[in-house]
């Protein structure tokens, strides 16, 4: 946890970053109706946002403090991190998510998309020891995002993920460093770039 708050306070220190230590400004405004806000019991605050620039993208990355569900975790508190990326156009929800945080946070118990999105429905192949979780409001374009490319890009990054509007949250468990939130936004970066063209021309 030391080196977390170093890392911080490096950040805080680069003029390159923007800081807030809690959110004030739109955006560090989130929908908490999906994916990883809907991972725990609805009390959760995001701490210590920084929004820079980032293989060309406007990028944010915060700490998600969040109280845990259910009594098997035992009362502590739990975090998770965040790297959001805007991307160029809005495009329809879907969440992706790794088997490791899948099997962790057993997300198929949690909404993974907000209600206003449309009906979140898993996609075929996804159930218990998929390599990724796949749940989209459109489940055409779902199909069409989600490659095998995609896939192996979301478990190299060890991540889940999903589309809110024109953002990409990326997210991972525990309390990372700055350095650590980078990197992990370069890696989405390279995700998005594996996007098939038709992806961008959607039209549902």
């Amino acid at each position: 946890m030391f080196e977390v708050h170093r890392s911080i306070k490096r950040f805080r220190a680069d003029p390159a970053w923007e800081y807030q230590r809690r959110p004030q400004a739109p955006w560090a405004e989130f929908d908490r109706r999906g994916y990883p806000f809907t991972l725990e019991s609805g009390r959760s605050h995001l701490r210590d946002l920084v929004r820079g620039q980032l293989a060309g993208y406007q990028v944010v990355l915060a700490h998600q403090v969040v109280p845990p569900c259910g009594a098997n975790r035992g009362g502590h508190l739990y975090s998770f991190s965040l790297a959001v990326l805007e991307l160029p156009r809005a495009l329809p929800a879907t969440a992706v998510t790794c088997r490791r945080l899948a099997e962790t946070w057993q997300i198929d118990r949690h909404q993974a998309l907000p209600p206003g999105a449309g009906r979140a429905q898993p996609l075929p192949g996804g159930g218990p020891g998929a390599r990724v979780r796949r749940t989209g409001a459109d489940p055409a374009f779902a199909e069409l995002l989600v490659t095998e490319e995609v896939k192996r890009l979301t478990l190299a990054a060890d991540c889940g993920w999903r589309l809110e509007g024109n953002r990409l949250i990326g997210w991972t468990d525990g309390r990372r460093t700055y350095e650590a939130l980078s990197a992990l936004a370069l890696r989405l970066a390279d995700l998005v770039a594996a996007f098939p063209p038709a992806v961008w021309e959607w039209t549902g």
